[in-house]
């Protein structure tokens, strides 16, 4: 068990083997399959982001319940995290849904192109503009002034 320093401030462990095509079994662990499909399977998780790598240990781990596999979805980097998208809260006008993903799990020939070469070395797409206190929507900026 990690301290809470370590936690807060030491660094993550990258689980995807130094080829980018599949898990690195010295460091990935069904534990972490475990931790995915539990925030997978939660109703207000709309989405996960996961390293190709990590979909297919996933996919491959997944078992015959598959269901929550189509919230988990590859993006570029994330060798040693994922990102979870929240559904919008009821009642918020200002939040923007995502569409729902599709309904598939994932792991079939949609998986395949991220293991081409030319999405396994290329760099992702530029991001957006960091966002600022000026972009915020009115509701959120009430809060972060509010003494």
């Amino acid at each position: 068990m990690q301290s809470r320093e370590e936690r807060e401030f030491g660094s993550a462990t990258e689980v995807v083997a130094s080829d980018l095509l599949d898990v690195d079994p010295e460091a990935w662990t069904h534990r972490h399959t475990d931790l995915i499909r539990t925030a997978a399977q939660d109703p207000a998780v709309t989405r996960i982001l996961v390293n190709a790598a990590i979909k297919k240990a996933l996919c491959r781990e997944a078992g015959a319940d598959r269901a929550w596999l189509s919230k988990v979805r590859p993006w570029y980097g994330h060798a040693e995290h994922f990102h979870v998208q929240i559904a919008c809260p009821a009642g918020s006008v200002e939040c923007k849904p995502q569409p729902p993903p599709r309904p598939s799990d994932g792991c079939g020939h949609e998986l395949d192109f991220w293991f081409k070469e030319s999405a396994l070395h290329s760099p992702p797409p530029k991001p957006k503009p960091a966002l600022t206190l000026a972009g915020l929507p009115p509701a959120c900026k009430q809060i972060v002034k509010a003494p």
